[in-house]
């Protein structure tokens, strides 16, 4: 296209292309992130919470007073003075209309968080409290406490309710997940214990961290639960069952808050800078510095873009990460080997973005790159860079000629094909500049690329215990491991689905399943393959899972050891014998002529359990005698030896 640009504006257009190639070879690495500052308190901020909402910020301090701020201009709107001891702990109710806080002297206080009213007191514990959290219902408030228990509380009238006692240190951190089924707690003795929101009853206790747990988070609508602890990492653990999904080490980092769409995590390094995390490629993506004393407190604001921070400098500031740069979507999920899927990079809150350059680095032993196209985000004109290949990554740049661009938008779209169904990470580097030229500071989020749920039991392999697992749930209507093509029923597709996930020739089973009673029999697999050939599926997924299938038919121990006729049969001059075993045996097939003389003993020693019916397996004569003689045409009778088990068939010889 014809690109017609007079004076200040394309001597502007050609800046921006100069300084986007200069930029491809010279990375900067630090960010300038614009924030706002809140001040007002006189001693050390000792948490910060924002409203469900994210209007409203609730900052406690050692002064013994909380205060109430509006995160939009900075206005403190109300401070709550009334706790005799020093403050460490507030939540705000689901509706964002109440306020509990907690001292140190484990006194807490509800407070009309619009009015900035106070409204009861609620005494009972015997030390300080260092966590509190509301039910999605907003009507019971959980207290987590030093005196080792959580108490429960009427939200509305302060009542007492019912204590939850179980951790034998300092409880630090208490949450209800999002749903309300679930009340998480977190402590020094190193555990979590889940327990059922509505009963109080203890549901189970996940062990792993070596040392305090000071944070905990639900995530994922409450699938996910997330815990930092002094041992310098973060766990992700799965609610319903309480198994572990992943562990990212996150050495010398402290106070650490996770986004929640898991994209990024923030924490305290150096006492006073904040060092932000792409949890895909669990990397710092930036630091932002500026407080003069120790940072003690972090969060996300609920919409992630803003990250608040207070300490012993008595200074709030609200960081601005509103402009983002990332992939979507954020968790890919591998198709079969051989096809393609494609993924955006989208921005969120430009302003003035002239061009980009954007490199992207990927598994070259799971991935293959395809193409890109530019997005929507610039107009028609534009100036498009070269486009440079490398192994693991490709790299590629856009100037828009017209206009710079503002807001929400694509910026490029990527094709990719499966080499290998694995896990894997897709990460981003990214430069923007604005009209004059200058870089832009935004935050970059990567993506990962995750297998599909085949490991439905949750052990840590994709084997027949899987299938056994989802078959046994046939007919089962809605949430379900088992239903892993989420259409609401578990059906043979998920099954065969599953199937995909196995490795084909590692479908035999192991000693360790025969002693298993859920095993599926030759039977079922039969019937799941006739199923499956019922709906004609041709999809890649599909026909890779009926290929498993098939494989494991041939493998799994057959209900009685059985000789099969063999083919050809007639034959010159060879042929083939099948047979089954139901265990392993020594197996030997002799060979006679109709008057009963052996002809030719075939010793085939130790066999183990399951289908010899292939050519690769099945017993194969060549038509001679035990002297190596070619035998004339006719009858000929051959009988296998397997154990306790014998039998015997004709064959004919025909030249």
């Amino acid at each position: 296209m014809a690109l017609q640009m007079k004076g200040y504006h394309k001597l502007k257009v050609y800046f921006s292309i100069f300084f986007l190639f200069f930029s491809f070879v010279t990375t900067l690495y630090s960010e300038e992130f614009a924030f706002s500052s809140l001040e007002g308190h006189t001693n050390r901020v000792t948490e910060i919470v924002f409203s469900p909402d994210g209007k409203t910020l609730a900052s406690a301090s050692e002064d013994r007073t909380i205060r109430i701020w509006d995160v939009a201009t900075g206005t403190l709107n109300h401070t709550l003075s009334g706790h005799n001891y020093r403050i460490y702990s507030v939540a705000f109710s689901p509706d964002g209309a109440t306020l509990a806080s907690g001292d140190s002297n484990g006194k807490i206080r509800l407070w009309d968080a619009k009015l900035g009213q106070y409204k009861v007191t609620l005494e009972g514990h015997h030390s300080g409290i260092n966590s509190l959290s509301f039910s999605s219902d907003g009507m019971t408030l959980a207290s987590g406490s030093s005196d080792r228990t959580i108490r429960l509380w009427n939200a509305t009238t302060g009542v007492y309710k019912v204590t939850l006692e179980g951790h034998t240190e300092s409880i630090n951190t208490v949450v209800y997940s999002s749903d309300g089924k679930v009340l998480a707690s977190g402590s020094s003795d190193r555990t979590i214990r889940l327990w059922d929101a509505s009963t109080g009853f203890h549901m189970n206790t996940l062990n792993g961290h070596t040392s305090s747990i000071y944070n905990i988070s639900f995530i994922d609508e409450g699938k996910t639960l997330v815990s930092m602890s002094n041992d310098s990492t973060v766990r992700f653990w799965e609610t319903s069952t309480g198994h572990p999904q992943e562990t990212i080490g996150i050495n010398n980092i402290r106070y650490v808050s996770i986004s929640s769409d898991r994209s990024m995590l923030a924490g305290v390094t150096n006492g006073r800078w904040i060092s932000l995390w792409d949890i895909a490629t669990e990397s710092e993506i930036s630091q932002l510095t500026g407080h003069q004393s120790d940072i003690y407190t972090i969060m996300f604001s609920p919409d992630n873009k803003i990250l608040a921070s207070g300490g012993y400098d008595r200074e709030i500031r609200l960081w601005d990460l509103s402009s983002r740069v990332s992939i979507s979507p954020s968790n890919v999920e591998v198709p079969a080997i051989g096809e393609e899927f494609e993924i955006e990079i989208n921005i969120v809150g430009g302003e003035d973005v002239r061009g980009y350059i954007i490199t992207v680095n990927y598994d070259v032993d799971s991935l293959q790159y395809v193409s890109h196209s530019q997005g929507e985000y610039f107009g028609d004109d534009v100036f498009e860079g070269p486009t440079v290949v490398n192994e693991g990554n490709v790299s590629f740049s856009f100037v828009s000629t017209e206009d710079a661009s503002e807001g929400d938008g694509t910026l490029a779209s990527i094709k990719f094909k499966v080499v290998a169904r694995k896990a894997s990470t897709i990460s981003l580097t990214t430069t923007l500049s604005n009209s004059d030229g200058e870089r832009l500071p935004y935050i970059v989020v990567s993506s990962k690329v995750i297998e599909p749920p085949w490991d439905v039991n949750g052990d840590g392999s994709v084997d027949i215990l899987d299938l056994s697992y989802v078959a046994a749930r046939f007919g089962l209507e809605g949430e379900s491991a088992a239903d892993v093509n989420r259409d609401g029923e578990v059906d043979i597709k998920d099954l065969i689905t599953v199937a995909s996930g196995m490795v084909a020739n590692a479908s035999a089973p192991s000693p360790f399943f025969h002693q298993v009673d859920s095993l599926p029999t030759r039977t079922d697999v039969q019937m799941w393959l006739t199923q499956a050939q019922q709906l004609n599926l041709t999809d890649p997924t599909s026909q890779k899972g009926i290929f498993v299938l098939k494989n494991l038919l041939n493998r799994l121990p057959p209900i009685q050891t059985i000789l099969l006729s063999n083919y050809p049969n007639p034959f010159n001059p060879e042929t083939w014998i099948p047979y089954r075993l139901s265990e392993s045996v020594h197996v030997s097939l002799t060979i006679f002529a109709v008057d009963g003389t052996v002809v030719r003993n075939l010793e085939l020693g130790y066999k183990p359990s399951g289908v010899y019916e292939d050519k690769h397996q099945a017993i194969h004569w060549d038509g001679k005698n035990n002297e190596g003689e070619t035998v004339a045409s006719g009858i000929y009778y051959y009988s296998l030896t397997a154990g306790d088990y014998s039998e015997t068939k004709k064959m004919l010889i025909l030249k």
